[in-house]
């Protein structure tokens, strides 16, 4: 195959381009228009380095290792020696004063954050006993429903009472690893 190092190089320049608006534009971590532009690029890279060889006999500076094929993580059963459980409650604060109010009960400090009112209105009675239909609107809260995920925890031995783990608590909290998932969600009212 014979390679033109001008054509080559075109491609690699538009490449960039691709790869850097996509990266601009990206949704996410693993936005699939940055994925794809990247392969280009790498497609690209290799095509100009080889035909820059090819008719000039001259390297680039681009170290491109061979990608690492992928892990088949599909044939190995995560341990369960160890849960983790992550749940995510969501509130609006309908009333400020009402909140701050009933944190400032439960906990018996005055307190004036939304954030931390809730927080220690959380740690004072529970998730759940937070999350019942009479509970949150007595407490200055609107609920919007709660997910729980149950993952296998891999970040943390079963007999290891660390809490290094905390520092990162969510960071394995991929959708495709939950092992078992719970919703709630409010129903929209139909005035």
């Amino acid at each position: 195959m014979s390679h033109n190092a001008r054509a080559a190089a075109d491609r690699l320049r538009a490449a960039l381009d691709q790869h850097l608006s996509a990266v601009e534009a990206r949704s996410g971590e693993h936005d699939p228009a940055v994925q794809l532009a990247y392969k280009e690029l790498r497609a690209a890279a290799a095509d100009y380095d080889l035909a820059l060889y090819d008719e000039h006999d001259e390297v680039t500076p681009f170290d491109l290792p061979d990608p690492e094929p992928p892990v088949d993580d599909d044939d190995e059963e995560p341990s369960l020696d160890r849960l983790s459980l992550l749940a995510r409650w969501d509130f609006s604060v309908t009333d400020d004063a009402v909140l701050f109010a009933a944190a400032s009960r439960a906990v018996g400090e005055e307190l004036d954050d939304p954030a931390i009112a809730l927080a220690a209105l959380v740690a004072a009675v529970g998730h759940t006993r937070l999350g019942t239909s009479a509970s949150p609107e007595s407490v200055g809260l609107r609920p919007h429903g709660h997910t729980t995920w149950v993952l296998a925890t891999d970040d943390a031995d079963p007999d290891d009472d660390d809490p290094s783990w905390m520092e990162d608590a969510f960071g394995g909290a991929e959708p495709e690893l939950v092992l078992c998932r719970v919703e709630a969600p409010v129903e929209p009212d139909e005035d």
